[in-house]
């Protein structure tokens, strides 16, 4: 006595929810884009930045002082071109004898149009590297 088994449907409930599933990643994916490019771009900022950093740790305070100085206002202007929007941004250096860092703190927001809200994502981009000096 052979059993037989009843073939499934090519639409079943599994496909549905697998297909809602899937359209409910894209729609989340579309809309926090924009976050998470604007999250990019701002790295890249921070990036370049950092070399000046780097060089402005290696000189005597006087000299650094200004140079920081100097990367403190053009780093959020930088910021501010590549589209961060946040009035509360805030830009920290940090640096020893071991690391430089620039760390970008800010809140970038997504617009969900389908069911009509808006949420905060608080964003802080690290650009970071080994300071040491390096002796030719």
């Amino acid at each position: 006595m052979a059993i037989r088994y009843k073939k499934p449907h090519s639409i079943n409930a599994v496909s549905l929810a697998l297909l809602l599933l899937l359209g409910l990643a894209v729609y989340v994916i579309v809309y926090t884009w924009p976050v998470y490019s604007l999250s990019s771009r701002a790295k890249g900022v921070l990036l370049d930045a950092l070399p000046i950093l780097y060089r402005a740790n290696l000189r005597p305070e006087s000299t650094a002082s200004a140079m920081i100085m100097d990367l403190k206002k053009s780093v959020p202007q930088n910021l501010r071109t590549e589209g961060v929007r946040d009035p509360h941004l805030e830009v920290v250096f940090s640096r020893s004898k071991k690391e430089v860092s620039i760390e970008a703190h800010f809140v970038a927001t997504a617009f969900f149009p389908v069911i009509n809200k808006t949420y905060d994502f608080h964003l802080s981009p690290r650009a970071v590297t080994d300071s040491a000096r390096i002796e030719w």
